[in-house]
């Protein structure tokens, strides 16, 4: 049976979250005022409408409506499910998932600085195995490799066998249950269990903070069958679109001019043996825009290198059209082609260093690698092929970020060499895109033509402290036949116990309930509508007066605002 994270503790991470520092590791934020802006990462805009507020712990997008917290923002931009958004935040700020007493599966509540030392561990012990077996030893001298570049990169060898892992670290359910967790092992429809890397050499991946997280496997026997490489499942631990092999030392030198992307784990650990050590690999996908935004974190450039033969073309390509979309101003993206026949480890081993940094010096810039790939395909001497151009550029264009200088100078280098107007090319490349179908609308009223329990509940989500002038219990209230005073009651209650409750838990005390989509689109007004002028509202208003003036209305009167009243006149403050 499946637990239940303790609702209380959701609360308390929320608290402890820095919003603004988990939004800017996937966006670029700048500051204005209290609060952080930047240019939606839900839709597609011109001028930044996302604000981030770090007193409210809540973000909110005055273009397409998108708004949330900590654990939303997780959910909608990363795509986690809830309890991954959860788990993903009590590890960045250390500490362990509380579920509620009785109700969690022994797999979730295991401790995560239990879980790195198995796997701390059992690399112990892959490392130990490599020491003795001459066949392993031998297959890595035969790729070039040295004893310390193998030491420093902490490889190892998994022996046959189908279950040497569970015997050493399985000796008990529970144990066993630990291993499953982290991937190092499965199931047998039997209900038995057997190690999931065997015979292979064996690549530790550590996050960040140089933890080992998981393990990627390479066959290298002739007799051996199954897939050459495999990496460990993806665990709580691990998620493969998010990390980077080689990553935790690349980025120790932070004055590097820019990092460079290969294919594999021998390419990473050749480069290092040879001095060059600003490398990463993505982790058997192609490259994420999480792997893009922490790379962009340390260095202005990246640099993918490819072999220099058509599937490498093909794969560069590929990775063109990935990056698009997240590319930046400041930010460079490069292509570096190999000389048909190596990879940046047969490069280094049969030519020398000198063949790979002359390598990086031809490395060719995305911009000049998309019209040139394009103009392969037509002819611009003719009319028509310059028709062709503009027709297979536009959708590219299209896919970078609205209102940026590099999406104009695009657009520029395409009007010289198609002769199309440049204004006439700007429109077409940067035609109003629709926002992000999971998103609310932003709202379309004005506040006065809320009901007046709806607007009691935007001026309290504004300042919680307000219900602290409220009487509670209040029957007068509870009588009203408006279905919302159910939440305004349940609010005042929830704030008069905590009144500096920030927005952002406040949305998410309602997850899941029939007024989720309520208070959010209530949370939106009272973060937006009540500052725009567009709306109308004074700003000078004495924001307490005007929710005890309506809380006064409302019991007093209660039949008479079962519905928005038409001509509602909202007090001012003279």
């Amino acid at each position: 049976m499946g637990g239940h994270i303790s609702r209380s503790f959701i609360h308390e991470l929320i608290n402890r979250v820095d919003l603004v520092d988990l939004i800017e590791s996937y966006v670029s934020l700048r500051k204005t005022g209290q609060n952080y802006i930047a240019t939606c990462p839900f839709h597609h805009e011109k001028t930044p409408s996302f604000t981030v507020n770090p007193e409210k712990q809540f973000y909110y997008c005055f273009g397409c409506g998108a708004q949330g917290n900590a654990i939303s923002f997780l959910m909608n931009y990363a795509q986690f499910e809830f309890v991954e958004a959860v788990h993903e935040l009590a590890d960045r700020v250390g500490t362990e998932v509380l579920y509620e007493s009785g109700s969690a599966p022994v797999i979730t509540t295991t401790s995560t600085a239990n879980l790195y030392h198995i796997l701390t561990q059992v690399a112990k012990y892959y490392q130990q195995q490599l020491r003795q077996s001459q066949d392993a030893i031998n297959y890595l001298k035969q790729r070039g490799l040295t004893g310390e570049i193998a030491r420093d990169f902490r490889l190892g060898y998994a022996p046959d066998g189908w279950n040497n892992v569970t015997k050493i670290w399985g000796n008990n359910l529970a144990a066993k249950t630990h291993l499953l967790e982290i991937g190092l092992i499965k199931t047998t429809a039997k209900g038995g269990y057997y190690d999931i890397f065997r015979g292979r050499i064996m690549f530790p991946i550590v996050d960040g903070r140089g933890r080992i997280i998981a393990f990627g496997g390479r066959l290298f026997k002739d007799n051996s069958s199954g897939p050459k490489y495999i990496n460990s499942p993806e665990t709580r631990l691990f998620q493969k679109g998010r990390e980077l092999y080689n990553w935790y030392w690349a980025r120790q030198n932070r004055s590097l001019p820019y990092l460079v992307v290969v294919e594999g784990y021998f390419d990473v650990i050749t480069l290092a043996q040879y001095g060059i050590k600003n490398v990463v690999a993505p982790l058997g996908t192609a490259v994420t825009q999480e792997q893009l935004t922490r790379l962009f974190r340390v260095v202005p450039e990246i640099r993918f290198c490819f072999d220099g033969d058509l599937a490498g073309q093909k794969a560069a390509w590929r990775t063109l059209e990935r990056v698009l979309p997240f590319l930046q101003d400041g930010q460079q993206v490069s292509f570096v082609f190999l000389p048909p026949g190596h990879d940046p480890d047969s490069l280094l081993r049969q030519i020398g260093k000198a063949a790979w940094e002359s390598c990086m010096e031809q490395a060719l810039p995305l911009s000049n690698f998309l019209f040139t790939t394009l103009q392969q395909q037509v002819d611009i001497n003719h009319l028509d092929g310059k028709t062709r151009l503009a027709k297979l550029a536009k959708p590219l264009l299209k896919q970078l970020p609205t209102g940026g200088y590099y999406q104009l100078l695009m657009v520029k280098e395409l009007s010289r060499l198609t002769q199309i107007d440049a204004q006439r090319l700007t429109n077409d490349v940067t035609e109003t895109v629709e926002s992000h179908p999971l998103k609310l609308s932003i709202p379309n009223k004005t506040l006065r033509e809320y009901s007046l329990v709806e607007q009691a509940i935007i001026y309290l989500l504004y300042n919680p402290t307000l219900s602290q002038y409220v009487e509670y219990p209040n029957e007068k209230l509870a009588n009203l036949p408006d279905e919302p005073i159910k939440l305004l009651l349940q609010l005042i209650e929830l704030t008069k116990k905590d009144p500096k409750i920030t927005l952002g838990i406040i949305c998410e005390y309602w997850r899941g309930t029939e007024y989720e989509d309520l208070i959010n689109q209530l949370g939106l007004m009272s973060q937006g509508a009540l500052f725009t002028p567009a709306h109308a509202i004074d700003f000078n208003i004495d924001f307490g007066e005007e929710f005890m003036g309506i809380i006064k209305q409302l019991e007093e009167k209660p039949n008479q605002f079962f519905f928005p009243p038409e001509n509602l006149t909202i007090m001012t403050k003279r």
